[in-house]
């Protein structure tokens, strides 16, 4: 029996902040894997455990929405409220990709659908090897690093903002934009309530994109945002809160997987050393690393849906309108799924993961992720001989986009 006080920690960010709650999440697939959960603010939801039932929710535009009360699980009422939450009346308005319900998702989406390709992306490779030589050059081997902040953060950051052509100026103030908007409720970004926080992340960034797309609009540069700038879909360009949002879309989306699978995979190899010996003895395994780094973390824990319609499962009735959350974090982890979930192995083969979510709304920097987290990991393997953890990691409050904030750590050359 799931109780009530286990149904509130999955809408706490500090008890995520102590790692994923694996043991609830094992206990609800095995016991209620379609579990009618308390909510914090009287909005009550269906939490979705097991991998077949997350692929099935997030597989089917047809019978659930991600537009009507946005993808992420509020942790209070006024994060829903358009009339409080600039992102809520964004969300609802359709206003940006990941909440878009087809056709016009369709349409929108496949405005880029040939620029992140797996032949576009590879076409990155040498500009990618390039920023992470960079970045892998400033560290000093001798000294005790952060790796998030100073490897594993930088790396996605100068690659969304190179692809966006954003002025490197720029770069720290959006990047802690980033920060409040996915962890509203961490202290260390916090400048205020969860929501305060929230708007002035989302409001500042987007009001960045808009500025920057409206004045390259028309223009003829080959970056992503000259790009969004110049989308017409039915005829009509985008509108200007459009415009802004998706190009947040893309600052948040660029640096959330890979800096927090970077971060969580060189943390397991720096507590495992022997697999991280048995990478540097068989670079092939350099092809299965990256989604064993990003099935391990699951950078985003939850995606959220509403019925459109009544739906029977397990039993039981989703009635239209009910909000439906799909923990990845759980799927990812479900044995019915994965041989020995619970064991990180840069070898894995058969490794379904739904990181990227699934279905029409499968991320689609998916292909970028895995380059930059195969090449930077190339070239530690290449340059360090041995990895040292100096303390405890710290991860941030947060109940969807899930990751570390600080992670002291050392890198060895070999002697």
């Amino acid at each position: 029996m799931i109780s009530e006080e286990e149904d509130l920690k999955l809408m706490d960010g500090a008890f995520f902040a102590q790692g994923y709650p694996y043991d609830l999440f094992r206990k609800m697939r095995d016991e209620d894997p379609l579990h009618w959960t308390k909510g914090k603010f009287g909005r009550d939801y269906w939490s979705v455990t097991r991998h077949a039932d997350v692929q099935k929710i997030l597989g089917d535009t047809e019978r659930f929405s991600s537009q009507r009360w946005g993808v992420s699980l509020p942790t209070s009422a006024e994060m829903v409220d358009p009339s409080k939450s600039e992102h809520a009346r964004l969300q609802q308005a359709g206003a940006m990709l990941p909440t878009l319900d087809p056709p016009r998702h369709t349409v929108a989406r496949g405005k880029f659908t040939a620029r992140f390709s797996p032949r576009a992306i590879n076409q990155l490779e040498d500009k990618v090897r390039q920023v992470a030589s960079e970045i892998l050059d400033s560290v000093d081997p001798s000294k005790q690093i952060d790796f998030v902040l100073d490897v594993a953060a930088r790396l996605p950051t100068s690659m969304i903002f190179t692809i966006m052509d954003i002025p490197r100026e720029d770069w720290p103030m959006l990047f802690h934009y980033t920060n409040m908007h996915t962890c509203p409720e961490e202290p260390e970004f916090s400048i205020g309530t969860p929501l305060e926080t929230r708007q002035k992340g989302v409001q500042g960034s987007i009001n960045y994109c808009r500025e920057l797309g409206l004045r390259r609009r028309g223009g003829s540069g080959a970056d992503l945002i000259t790009q969004i700038a110049q989308i017409e879909i039915d005829g009509k360009l985008l509108s200007d809160d459009e415009l802004g949002f998706l190009g947040h879309m893309f600052i948040v989306g660029g640096q959330e997987t890979t800096r927090n699978s970077l971060s969580a995979g060189m943390l397991e190899l720096a507590r495992n050393p022997a697999e991280y010996q048995r990478l540097r003895n068989d670079r092939s395994l350099l092809k299965t690393l990256p989604d064993e780094f990003i099935r391990w973390a699951t950078p985003v824990a939850h995606l959220m849906r509403t019925a459109k319609c009544d739906v029977e499962m397990h039993g039981k009735t989703i009635r239209e309108g009910d909000w439906v959350v799909s923990w990845m974090a759980s799927a990812n982890r479900d044995e019915r799924a994965f041989q020995e979930p619970d064991m990180f192995d840069v070898g894995r083969r058969q490794n379904p993961h739904v990181s990227f979510g699934y279905g029409p709304h499968f991320c689609l920097g998916a292909w970028l992720g895995r380059l930059q987290i195969r090449t930077i990991m190339g070239l530690i393997l290449d340059r360090f001989e041995t990895l040292e953890l100096r303390g405890e990691p710290e991860s941030v409050a947060s109940i969807q986009f899930c990751g570390m904030k600080h992670l002291p750590f050392a890198l060895h050359e070999q002697a």
